[in-house]
Formats: C-alpha cells, structure tokens, sequence
C-alpha cells in the first residue's frame, strides 16, 4: 500500500509528465507555425514586387559589375534594403557616360522617370542636383540590357528627391615614402612637397585656391584619375588630394604600394543618399526608417569594413545648397 508522501510524489509525477507532454505539443504546434508564417513570408516576398536600384556598374568599391563579379558598399546598402523591406532586390546597372555633354543628375533623373529603376544608391546630395530639373527631357545613360536602338532617347524628366544620407563622399591627402609620418592638419602644410591633381577636377581646385594660391607652384597635373596613385606610387610625386574611395580601391588592388592615407580630410565634402522621384516620397520615407535602423545597429560600418572602404558619417547640412568662395579656399 502506498504512503501517503508516495501517493503525493506519484500524482506529482504524473502532473509533471502531462505538463511535458502538454509543452512538447505545444512546442511542436509553435514550431509549426513559425514554419507556416516563414513559408508564408517567404511566398508573399515572391509575390511582391521587386525593388530596383539603380547602380554605376564600374565604381568599385562602392558598386561594381565585372562579368559575374558583382558587389561593393551600395550593393550591399541596396541588398540590406530591399531585405528590410521583405521584397526582392533587383539591380539595373548603368555607366554614366563621362563626357562633357553628359549631365549626370538628368542621367539619373531619366533612369528613374523612365521606371528602369525605383531608387539610385549613392547619389550626390546637392541642391543642383535635386528638385525640379532645368529641362524638360533628358537622356538615357547607357545600361544593361539596353537596345541599341535607345541609345540617347530623351525621357520627361520628373522632380527628384532623396533619402537622408548614409555616407560622405570625401578628400583625403595620400602622401608617399617622402613624405611618410609627415603630420597633415591642413594642406598649407604640404607646402614644399611636390603635389599632384587631375586636371580640371574639384581636387585641383581645393590645392590651387587653397590659402590663396600659396600651393600653387608645387602642382603638378596628371590628365586621368587611373594615372595619379601609380606615378605616386613610383615616387614622380609626394602627396595628391584624392577622393577617399579612389584610393581604397587602388590600394585593395595594390596592397603593397607605398602610399599611406595621412588621416587628413577637406573640409568640402558631399553627402550621399538614395535618389527617388518626389512621386515616390512613401517609398523614400519608409527607406529613411531603414536606414535609420542600419545606422544604430552598425551595418554601414560593416559592410564598408567588408568591401575594404574609408566610411566617413554625414554631416550636417544634408544637402549642400551651393559652393562658396570661402569653402574653396579652406582646408
């Protein structure tokens, strides 16, 4: 005959095992509504619509397309985007044409009034380049899958806006051995060494208005961007002003080149952003709370510490409303 402890401690034994019994079912039915609600996100994320960015397919390492190598900063930003938003990513690539006819925001302008794309990654905030455009119509720039037949087909052009931004676009001094461990604070303090710029870019501009010209003989011009880090490199020059992301790019290709980012960035910088039709301003609104999210939880950094890229915040003013004499001549 049992006790009355052992009455008490069966009873409790067959409580135990029922309550487990009852938890692994419910466990079991919780599991298989987790399945259920990820089968059913994952169909209604097939049914949705893509989400199309825009991407310049030859500007590593923000975005690059090079037969199936694909990727860089923006690809990811656009990949993390479309992911928040629960829809597929799809990428149209393009190339910016790089002559003097070519205005780059009607560029983009048509790329999105013509609904190639919803967004434009890594767009240049400035008051020029936004609202309504000067002209009506703008051409296409050339992009993947387009027909010779559309080369330079004009588009009406809408009014174009942009999210908040995510990034600085930004000049830094690269100095090489003869310079090497020098302390750059501002650029007066590159006086003495021989400088280099590409000619006719705003690079050249900061070192010849800087301090009123005081530079002015130690610069020396290159014409193209692609021969600046390598005559560098090779000692024809000490230090050049460059845009930071030119020179991750040069010196993820070429690790060993002795050429060093001094630390120092012009004040002159411009912020970058996603480009949207004003039309589209739900889309832009729910983007600037992704990207709001992406900043807190440390996912710019990642995916520039990822594709090997000096990221800098923005700063305030978001968008740079025009240039002034005194913002030439700082730094």
């Amino acid at each position: 005959m049992r006790t009355v402890v052992g009455r008490v401690l069966a009873g409790f034994a067959i409580s135990v095992l029922a309550t487990m019994a009852a938890l692994s079912a419910a466990q079991a039915q919780a599991q298989a509504q987790a399945q259920a609600q990820a089968q059913a996100q994952a169909q209604a994320q097939a049914q949705a619509a893509p989400l199309t960015i825009c991407l310049e397919e030859d500007s590593p390492p923000l975005s690059f397309s090079f037969g199936p190598r694909k990727g860089g900063f923006d690809h990811g930003v656009a990949e993390e985007i479309a992911k928040r938003m629960g829809r597929p990513l799809k990428i149209q690539w393009f190339e910016s044409e790089n002559d003097e006819e070519a205005v780059p925001e009607w560029e983009a302008n048509a790329l999105l009034s013509d609904g190639l794309c919803d967004m434009i990654a890594g767009y240049p905030l400035l008051g020029s380049t936004l609202g309504k455009p000067e002209t009506d119509k703008g051409a296409l720039p050339e992009y993947d899958g387009m027909n010779r037949a559309e080369r330079g087909r004009l588009v009406i052009l809408g009014v174009l806006s942009a999210t908040q931004p995510y990034y600085r676009a930004s000049y830094g001094v690269v100095v090489g051995p003869a310079a090497k461990g020098r302390q750059i604070d501002k650029l007066a303090d590159l006086k003495g060494l021989r400088l280099a710029a590409e000619v006719g870019t705003m690079a050249s501009a900061l070192l010849f208005r800087n301090a009123g010209g005081v530079l002015t003989d130690d610069i020396s011009h290159v014409s193209e961007t692609k021969d600046l880090l390598p005559r560098a490199a090779a000692g024809e020059f000490d230090a050049v002003l460059i845009e930071l992301h030119k020179f991750d790019n040069f010196k993820r290709r070429n690790a060993d080149a002795p050429l060093d980012w001094t630390g120092y960035v012009h004040p002159l910088g411009v912020n970058m952003g996603l480009a949207v039709l004003e039309r589209d301003a739900a889309l832009r609104d729910k983007v600037n709370l992704i990207l709001d999210a992406m900043q807190r939880d440390g996912t710019f950094d990642a995916l520039a510490k990822r594709w090997q890229m000096t990221r800098l915040p923005p700063v305030a003013p978001w968008i740079l409303d025009r240039l002034t004499p005194g913002m030439l001549n700082a730094g």
